[in-house]
């Protein structure tokens, strides 16, 4: 499982690496990179840091959005005779997303998401995503309200050899979303996603994120932001249903 772990980084890499050559390249491409710190509580208690990147590309017709979030941690062992350095958190999550006249009504999507963090019992999640979001209210510049629902199929590698849940899953999204400008230079977003599985209704996830942007200069953000983890069932009971991330991350958009 570490040379898997090894190849999806390089493959991430590669990835990102020739896509950034891209965006240079093409007026109509938009990057976003980050860097912050981030507090845990769940299955992982501590302090990490992040990095973050995403590529979008929007036109009347058809948006495109490629990005990814890396957290990382690690600490000494005090009862360690060494004194050596224990990884404590390991993930990277991300995904590939395109929409149809994403500034319509309505705009029908398609979506593919990756998640792989051990200690929260997931060697390896991919998730295909394939519905419709309808615009509620809208004023360009100052606020963007709307809700999306989707079919998802998930396919899972847990960690542990014994799972409780299944490695195939079927499931319904419902995610409101709001983005809303404060201030001149302050804006909210945020958005909730609820994804009970059709196979069995008392096995469901709520993911949560609230975020406060600051912009400092005409390319330069400060973040805030406050996420929320809840799944119903867990692959094994060792395993919290809930993990909770606080973060602050500076970012530089084109």
């Amino acid at each position: 499982m570490n040379m898997l772990f090894g190849k999806l980084r390089v493959l991430l890499t590669i990835v990102l690496f020739f896509s950034t050559i891209y965006v240079f390249s093409q007026g109509k491409w938009k990057y976003n990179v980050g860097l912050g710190a981030s507090l845990n509580a769940g299955n992982v208690n501590n302090c990490n840091v992040s990095q973050d990147a995403s590529l979008t590309r929007n036109d009347s017709v058809l948006a495109f959005d490629c990005h990814y979030r890396f957290l990382y941690s690690s600490m000494i062992q005090k009862n360690d005779v060494g004194r050596r350095w224990e990884e404590t958190n390991f993930e990277i999550n991300g995904g590939v997303k395109t929409d149809l006249y994403q500034y319509g009504k309505y705009s029908p999507f398609l979506a593919c998401e990756m998640l792989t963090n051990k200690y929260k019992g997931y060697d390896l999640k991919l998730s295909g995503l394939l519905g419709l979001k309808l615009r509620v209210f809208t004023i360009p510049s100052f606020c963007d309200y709307s809700v999306s629902a989707a079919f998802v199929f998930d396919w899972n590698d847990f960690t542990d050899d014994v799972s409780a849940l299944p490695n195939n899953n079927y499931r319904i999204s419902i995610r409101p979303k709001i983005k809303q400008k404060l201030a001149d230079n302050l804006a909210l977003l945020h958005y909730t996603f609820f994804q009970p599985s059709v196979l069995d209704l008392s096995d469901y996830i709520i993911y949560s994120e609230t975020k406060l942007q600051t912009q400092i200069t005409k390319k330069l953000f400060l973040d805030f932001s406050f996420r929320y983890d809840y799944h119903s069932r867990v692959p094994l009971e060792t395993y919290r249903h809930h993990d909770i991330l606080t973060e602050v991350s500076i970012r530089y958009k084109n």
